[in-house]
Formats: C-alpha cells, structure tokens, sequence
C-alpha cells in the first residue's frame, strides 16, 4: 500500500470500533500516523539507492521495531497530545481560526486512557506489515520481501495479492471517508464495511 492508503487503514480500523466517539478524533489520527509510521526506513534514500534497498521493508518492517516505534509513538502523543499540536500549528500558518473546544490540546489523562493509545498505537503499526505482505511488486517491479524477523533472522515473507499502488485500494477508501461526512452518524459501520470492501477487493 501506498502511505496514504497506510493511514486511511489505520484512521478506519479505529473508526470501526467506535473508540473515536469516547476518545476523540485524535484516537484515529494517532492510530493513522502509526500506520504509516514503519514506512521511516525508505528515507535512507535520501543517502543512497543502495542504502534505500538494503534498508527499505527491513530496518522499520519487522516485529521488534514496529513494536518499539508503536509503543514510543503512543505514549508521546497521548502524553503531549502531538496531533492537536500538529492540528493548531497547521490552522495558525492557513489563518484557520473558530474551532470548537474538541479540537484544544488535550489537559486531561488517565492510566486507561494511555493504555488504549498504546493498543491503538500497536495496532495501528503492526496493520501496516500486514498491508505490506498482501501489498507488493507491480507491472516493472519484483515481489519486495518484509523480513519480519529482523534482526535476529533474514527470513523473508510475502504473499502478493495486488499490486503496489493499486487505485482501486484507494477509491474504496475515499469512498468511504466521502460516505462518512456524508453521514456522519453512521462512521462505525461505514468504516467497517471499507474494511470488508477492501479486503474483498484484494481477496478477488
């Protein structure tokens, strides 16, 4: 998957469980950055291509550091609330003003809070190995393997069902996030059912 179809999975696999409605939107933002959050490895080829191959669906693309990267991620935005920052720095450079109060940085936390940030957080990392292992090669390019495993074996897995950067993956999911502000009061299921959508277009 691309890193947007990477976020729109993690945004809509919060949103079919309707944790969002109790912890706000900031829930599936979260979840959605760790989504893609794995994907930190393809910046070595800011370095170098070989880097980039060596290194790309390797160093950010197993258990452990997902792992890792899920759990540092979630517990510094549920405790500094990086998403709301992120939200009001972005609405003082475009001049936004006259949001609500659900969109003010958070001042309030609980032990249960964090732990579902957490959850979330891993959930939201470990969906992106996923999408990776169905998710692979296209027309000019070879199947890329995830070494799972990494560091402690160079193991590779994949099992390619679609293309990278497939365009139906990413109709189904605008689809469902027009259908969402369309009807707003009926996100759960419309979220489940791009799930159910994309996981049969992949499937056929």
């Amino acid at each position: 998957m691309t890193t947007i179809e990477h976020a729109f999975l993690g945004v809509n696999i919060v949103m079919a469980t309707g944790f969002e409605r109790r912890y706000s939107w900031r829930l599936a933002a979260m979840c959605g950055l760790c989504a893609i959050a794995p994907d930190w490895d393809a910046l070595t080829i800011a370095y170098s291509l070989e880097l980039f191959g060596l290194a790309h669906r390797v160093w950010g693309h197993n258990f452990l550091v997902c792992f890792l990267v899920g759990l540092l991620i979630g517990c510094i935005d549920y405790r500094y609330d990086i998403v709301s920052r992120v939200l009001s720095w972005f609405c003082r450079i475009f001049r936004i003003s006259n949001l609500d109060d659900n969109f003010s940085i958070r001042d309030r936390f609980s032990r249960l809070g964090l732990v579902v940030w957490i959850i979330f957080a891993e959930i939201g990392s470990l969906s992106h190995l996923v999408a990776d292992i169905v998710s692979s090669g296209a027309a000019d390019l070879p199947d890329w393997e995830l070494k799972l495993l990494f560091p402690f074996s160079e193991r590779g897995f994949i099992y390619p069902m679609h293309s990278w950067g497939d365009v139906g993956v990413t109709l189904i999911f605008v689809a469902g996030m027009f259908a969402m502000l369309k009807w707003n009061l009926k996100t759960k299921l419309i979220a489940r059912l791009t799930l159910l959508a994309i996981i049969a277009y992949i499937v056929w």
